[in-house]
């Protein structure tokens, strides 16, 4: 049984919403009555049909983004919820084969993006309901060392390092907590050539509850941390991967 979610009238931001993760989740927010804006360097996907306003946007432009903020509190006053989805592989290779250009094009966007985002759209955050939220998006990548994934999984450790500092600077008015999905059944797990970047079939033999998570299925965790049902974790980091042990 799903668990039931009502948002009615709440405004949340999302940023990577035209991510596999970010269509759920505004799917989702959507019907619990939620209105949605989605931030995104890409254009926006046709499926993507449930936010209300859709901001294609350069997420590492600081004067961008604060202008972005400041067009989405001009329209809908002050906002309830912030995800920040932003993440990227922009090379796969071994560190000492990698230069510092490509090493920033993964570990900024999946960190710096994140950074930008929680200090441009948290100053239009309420501050008088108690249950303003923030969701940043780590990886289980982000506990272990794996070949050619290092800036990716030194950007997501980062992220958790990054979410709770906010959650005791933006205490007791905003909640900042993190997700940290296992592999997650989206376009980026998959090659241009459609096959996955990892052997799936023996990964998912690790995996207790034996398959990747669905896209839903971390929508549901990220909307459990945005809402009251969640008002006594902030500063947290959860393990969304179906009881792998890394």
């Amino acid at each position: 049984m799903k668990a039931q979610f009502k948002a009615e009238g709440l405004v949340y931001v999302i940023v990577g919403a035209n991510s596999g993760i970010g269509i759920a989740l505004s799917k989702e927010l959507k019907n619990a009555g939620a209105k949605l804006v989605g931030l995104d360097i890409q254009e926006a996907a046709a499926e993507n049909l449930f936010v209300q306003d859709y901001f294609q946007i350069d997420t590492l432009n600081e004067t961008a983004m604060e202008a972005c903020a400041q067009q989405v509190s001009k329209s809908y006053g002050m906002i309830d919820g912030l995800v920040c989805l932003s993440g990227k592989i922009a090379h796969f290779a071994s560190l000492d084969a990698m230069n510092l250009e490509e090493w920033s094009e993964t570990f900024d966007v999946s960190l710096t993006s994140c950074l930008l985002a929680c200090t441009s759209f948290s100053k239009i955050m309420r501050r008088d309901t108690g249950h303003a939220a923030i969701v940043t998006m780590s990886s289980g990548l982000a506990f272990i060392g794996r070949k050619q994934y290092g800036p990716y999984s030194a950007s997501k450790a980062a992220i958790i390092s990054l979410s709770k500092t906010l959650a005791v600077e933006l205490a007791p008015n905003i909640r900042v907590n993190t997700l940290a999905p296992g592999a997650v059944d989206t376009k980026f797990i998959y090659d241009k050539n459609g096959g996955t970047r990892f052997n799936l079939e023996a990964y998912e033999k690790m995996i207790p509850l034996g398959r990747i998570a669905l896209p839903a299925e971390i929508a549901s965790v990220i909307m459990f941390l945005l809402s009251d049902a969640a008002a006594h974790i902030t500063g947290e980091c959860i393990q969304v991967n179906g009881g792998v042990q890394f």
